[in-house]
Parts: structure tokens; sequence; C-alpha cells
């Protein structure tokens, strides 16, 4: 007698990553999600199913999903718009921004580990790169920032990564961040970095309070346009040197930036 293959029906947020076409009328998509983390569903005639799925599957959506999964990947049955952010999509800039950070997800995740605390801080990062108020370079570094945190990752910003002393007891107009050791270094360890920039007091000292406040109290943090340029750069080079490899999204974005 021929078994038949259990399918299991899940529902999920989730935020559209990366949307593939597959043949003439399919697409595979990526999400990321709060209990599985990064998520790879077919969706059978997604560009031709005017009820299903027409104007639903755009990049940098906040969804509603309704899964199916038997052998081989997952089907997406069902999607629903819970925060559109239509104007991420309509914006050069932040469109960039989005597909950096959605590339950066991807590339650094496995499949089916829960990810709470990374959903929080995409779904967060999203509402804040939609308001119109909200530079999109501040929301990038905050975006980036925590990210590193959440990966174990975070860069040391209060002490020496060299020696330990405590940054914040030196009086300096602009420190050295060391590249290689991921922090800080003092005077005394600084000509032992080979890759290093500098960058002034004041910046560290809000990427400091970012990594205090956690995704509870950090975006509600205002660069100056120094300090932004500053925080871009740092994280822009810190964070794909710890992914091993620089994302194509981030030369889009700098191109985009330049004009």
């Amino acid at each position: 007698m021929a078994l038949v293959a259990q399918v299991i029906i899940r529902k999920a947020p989730a935020i559209l990553l990366r949307k593939v076409e597959y043949g003439d009328h399919d697409v595979v998509l990526t999400f990321l999600t709060p209990d599985e983390g990064k998520m790879s569903a077919f969706a059978k005639n997604a560009k031709k199913s005017v009820k299903r799925f027409s104007g639903v599957l755009e990049l940098f959506t906040h969804l509603e999903i309704v899964i199916r999964q038997g052998k081989g990947l997952p089907y997406l049955d069902e999607a629903s718009i819970l925060s559109p952010y239509e104007s991420i999509r309509t914006d050069y800039l932040k469109s960039a921004y989005a597909g950096y950070w959605s590339e950066v997800t991807i590339q650094w995740l496995e499949e089916g580990v829960p990810q709470k605390r990374l959903f929080t801080l995409f779904e967060s990062s999203l509402a804040a790169l939609h308001d119109a108020r909200r530079s999109p370079g501040t929301v990038s570094i905050l975006f980036q920032l925590l990210f590193l945190d959440i990966a174990g990752l975070a860069p040391s910003l209060s002490r020496c990564a060299g020696c330990g002393v405590d940054m914040e007891t030196l009086s300096q107009a602009k420190a050295f961040f060391d590249l290689d050791r991921g922090g800080m270094v003092c005077p005394q360890c600084r000509g032992e970095a080979r890759h290093r920039m500098a960058i002034s007091v004041g910046t560290l000292k809000q990427l400091r309070w970012v990594l205090n406040e956690g995704l509870e109290g950090a975006f509600r943090v205002r660069f100056s346009p120094a300090a932004e340029r500053e925080g871009l750069s740092l994280m822009e080079r810190f964070l794909p040197m710890h992914l091993g490899r620089e994302p194509k999204s981030l030369s889009f974005l700098s191109k985009i930036r330049s004009f």
C-alpha cells in the first residue's frame, strides 16, 4: 500500500527579502520569519494569478503567509499584506538600503533557525525607512550595528581591542577602529592595526549608546550629517569583512548614494 506524503499547512508573519523568476509563470521567494528565520517557498503561477497574489508579492513587504509543506520546497498558498512600505520601493535610495539589508540577512542566515530578534529589527528598520522624517543613512547604521549584535559580532566600542583599556577614560578628539580586531584601539595599540579608520569621539559615543539601548531605544537616536557619514563608513567596511565577502548590493548602494 502506497504511503501518502504528509502535508503540513502553517501560517506565519513574514518579510519578503528576495523574488526570483522560475519559468514563465512561477517565482521562488525568500522570506524572513520570526519562528523559522530564513524560509524559501515556491509560488506557482504567481505571475499570472490575479486572485491570489496580484500586488502582494512585492519586495520588503510585511506579509502574513500560508505555507504548504510536503516533500521538497514549501509552496506558498496565500499571502496578505500587513504593512506595504510602498515608499521604499518608489525611492531608489531607500530601496537600495533595504536591498543591502536583505542580501546581508540572506547571506548570514541558515534556513529554519528561529530569528525573532532579527525579524523585529528588520520590521522596525523598514518602518523607520518608510518614515519620511527619518534619514535612510541613520536607519542603516542602526540596522547594521544591531544586526552585528544579534549575530554575536558587535564591535568592541568601550574597551581597546588590543590591551583592554577603558576607551572612555582616554581624552582624545579622534579615536581609531581596528577592522581586523573588531574594535577601538588606544594610542599605544594603534600602530599595530593594519586596517584602521579614524572616528570622532562624538560618533563613537552615539554608537555605544545604540548598543547599550538595543532595539528598544536605538531608533530614537539622531546622527548629525558628519556622524552619519562616519557611522556608515565604519559599518559598511566592518560588516562585509565579517561576512567574508562584500554584498553586490553594497556597490549598487554606493552608486545610488553618489548621485
